[in-house]
């Protein structure tokens, strides 16, 4: 029974917070750290699919999105919203094409944080069940994001017809989903272990 699982109950008690704990300082530097992070790789560090406007075959700012909501909870979120303006912005894409990306980026960042806070799984991946519902967060927010693109975006800015919206459903899914996989489960694995003992890490949503 779940009551009787050390690990499940370890699990829980990262998730726990000792007393009232409130924002500090050290939360909106951590957003203006993860956005200019995010802006790095989302710029300099991908590799661009060629079928599908200024979406990128490896997209390696969804890494900052997902990992930076798991650990830092919505200031992870928020910095997953921001950044790819400037991302964007650097492929070419005009300001108003990104706020309308603003939903997908915010399901990409959001689920995986929601999932690990409400299933209180180990961000530093100790068990099959940890790896197993990141792997299946990140393809369901993956997937939500791309079919939003794909079917209500690029078709309301012309940029996409019916016939090539399967194209860019692939490009953004696969695009965001691949370079996850390679990197999503070995940060959270690296880093999990030096960013929860410290006031970085948020257990709520913003502390």
């Amino acid at each position: 029974m779940r009551d009787n699982d050390p690990e499940e109950r370890q699990s829980e008690a990262i998730w726990q917070r000792d007393g009232e704990t409130r924002v500090g300082v050290i939360q909106p530097i951590l957003l203006v750290i993860l956005i200019f992070i995010g802006y790095l790789v989302g710029s300099f560090g991908s590799v661009r699919f060629p079928l599908a406007f200024g979406v990128n075959f490896f997209w390696l700012g969804i890494v900052v999105q997902q990992v930076g909501g798991v650990l830092f909870g919505a200031w992870g979120v928020l910095a997953g919203m921001i950044f790819p303006f400037w991302s964007n912005a650097d492929a070419g894409a005009p300001f108003v094409l990104s706020l309308a990306y603003l939903p997908a980026n915010f399901i990409q960042g959001f689920l995986p944080a929601w999932v690990f806070r409400t299933l209180k799984l180990d961000p530093r991946l100790t068990s099959g069940r940890d790896y197993l519902f990141l792997l299946l967060a990140m393809a369901v927010s993956n997937a939500l994001g791309a079919l939003y693109v794909s079917l209500v975006v690029l078709p309301g800015f012309e940029l996409a017809d019916g016939g090539s919206a399967g194209g860019f459903f692939s490009a953004w899914f696969l695009g965001n989903l691949v370079p996850g996989i390679v990197l999503n489960f070995i940060l959270l694995k690296v880093l999990s272990s030096v960013v929860i003992p410290t006031p970085a890490f948020v257990r709520r949503w913003f502390s």
